[in-house]
């Protein structure tokens, strides 16, 4: 059975009441906000000291804020895919940033909770960086549910804020005033090279650019395009709820601000420290803006806010820049938050994220130190919409009962299975399993009480070892093109002559017409 026969018969279930698929009379808005690459201590409401946010802090002290909650993925495609999709790595269509085909991207026969919102009446939005489906392939947001569709939908496109482009569902949206500006030099922390230059105010000044004050600033477009979807999606006018995903860059490397603020003022601190913050505090602005408007279209009581980031900690402003475990905390914002690893590895550090969910009319503010994951948006907005979606086999969970402080039905998770390449976890309970590959020996944490997972307790639960190994088995299962965790590095190779040989190849996207990104040889 195709997607689409699948999706049409679950709606169809949905319209007559079929089975428990009834639709509810009054489905709230809903709204996630998903930060790119935030740490756990970017915000004050999980402990940053150096700067405030308290528009997002305000919605997560009145909301359910989670303390043990993670990303499906250490990184950006598959995160994105898994929130929208509910799947996991093992067995989603985007496992990875880029398979041996290139950045791959979603199927047609995956079912997004845009196509399942939608189906139940919602109007639908995408704004910010996508990262699963370039044109041209049937991944693009336009046909995955998404009435509206505005930003980035190339991932390594999004690496820059002052685009030669964006795209406006099928249509190029262009900035002929940032043209010439050097991506290249942004990704060189060599010697200063990629610092920008600011002026007296903290306004961003670029100097390559005919107009150096000129440039539009990727972002902005990306919050106006947000409110002109809310202004015309208004329920008074339309009739039906909405659904917005806004998956900002924020605060993403290479930094760049088009305002430093208040990060102005400390001058004998290390420019890309202070162009993070900056970058978080004007998501905080954001946050504060759509408040403010919700409430001033009497909406803010009807709406449902979620928000996360994608991926563990990934301090993108080093002279020697990290990599996976290696990732160095930052010595000024001390913002990575208590654990090993970072970004493109599957330690706490690459998968731990904030996460809350905020909506005063309905819920009470609690904080929960249940495991949970990003995967459990899908079943939660689909509870919330009033679709029973346990016929879909998704790996989250509701977490409904847990907003509606009922920990007693709350069904929480088995286990939580991450893989990146042949790096597999698997969390159960209090218990975090690591393999860095299957040749070598899995470790075994209590997790809840070591964080920094220093002290491996595998020799002492063999039977927890044993359990895990058999999680890592039977739920990755085997792919064509992304590295599955038994392959070696010749065989991965292997898939990728293939790729080009058999003309599977995805085309290369590239920032402002770079050639090569940094990271390629």
């Amino acid at each position: 059975m195709t997607r689409t026969n699948i999706f049409i018969l679950i709606i169809c279930f949905v319209q007559i009441g079929y089975n428990g698929f009834a639709q509810k009379e009054e489905q709230p808005n809903i709204i996630f906000i998903l930060a790119d690459d935030m740490s756990y201590r970017d915000l004050g409401c999980y402990g940053q000291q150096r700067y405030q946010t308290p528009n997002i802090d305000a919605m997560a002290a009145s909301g359910i804020r989670f303390t043990q909650a993670y990303a499906a993925a250490p990184e950006c495609a598959p995160s994105r895919c898994s929130l929208l999709t509910g799947k996991h790595t093992g067995h989603s269509s985007v496992r990875t940033n880029s398979s041996a085909r290139g950045q791959d991207n979603l199927l047609d026969e995956d079912i997004t909770i845009a196509e399942v919102l939608k189906g139940v009446g919602y109007n639908t939005a995408f704004t910010g960086k996508w990262g699963v489906g370039l044109p041209g392939t049937e991944g693009v947001p336009y046909k995955q549910g998404f009435d509206y569709a505005f930003g980035f939908y190339d991932q390594t496109r999004a690496h820059t804020y002052i685009p030669y482009y964006l795209r406006e569902n099928d249509k190029k949206v262009e900035y002929p005033k940032n043209m010439g500006f050097e991506m290249a030099r942004r990704y060189d922390y060599k010697d200063n090279k990629a610092q920008n230059t600011y002026d007296g105010n903290g306004k961003l000044y670029i100097e390559e650019l005919k107009d150096p004050t000129g440039f539009t600033y990727s972002e902005n477009e990306i919050q106006k395009a947000a409110f002109s979807f809310l202004n015309k999606n208004l329920p008074e006018k339309t009739g039906k709820p909405f659904f917005l995903y806004y998956a900002t860059q924020l605060p993403h490397g290479p930094v760049i601000t088009d305002d430093l603020g208040e990060m102005k003022n400390y001058p004998e601190v290390n420019q890309l420290s202070r162009e993070w913050g900056a970058m978080v505090i004007k998501l905080d602005n954001f946050v504060g803006e759509l408040i403010s408007y919700l409430k001033e279209t009497g909406e803010f009581d009807k709406t449902i806010i979620f928000f996360a980031s994608d991926n563990g900690y990934s301090m993108c402003g080093y002279t020697e820049r990290g990599n996976g475990p290696d990732w160095p905390d930052d010595p000024w914002l001390k913002n990575k938050g208590p654990f090993t690893g970072g970004k493109f590895s599957v330690l706490e550090g690459g998968c731990r994220v904030p996460f809350f969910v905020s909506s005063p009319e309905k819920f009470n503010p609690a904080v929960i130190s249940e495991p949970v994951w990003l995967p459990d948006f899908f079943p939660t907005a689909c509870e919330l919409a009033g679709v029973n979606s346990e016929k879909l086999e998704l790996d989250g969970v509701s977490l409904l009962p847990a907003l509606e402080g009922d920990l007693d039905e709350f069904e929480g998770h088995d286990f939580l299975y991450f893989s990146k390449g042949r790096e597999q976890a698997v969390r159960m309970g209090p218990w975090k399993a690591y393999r860095k590959n299957p040749n070598s020996k899995t470790e075994l944490y209590l997790v809840e009480e070591d964080t920094y997972t220093e002290r491996n307790l595998a020799i002492l639960y063999p039977e927890k070892v044993k359990e895990a190994e058999e999680i890592m088995k039977r739920e990755h299962e085997p792919h064509e093109w992304y590295w599955n965790p038994w392959e070696t590095a010749d065989e991965y190779n292997t898939k990728k002559q293939k790729a080009t040989e058999t003309g599977n190849s995805l085309p290369a996207f590239r920032p402002n017409g770079m050639e090569k990104l940094p990271w390629e040889k």
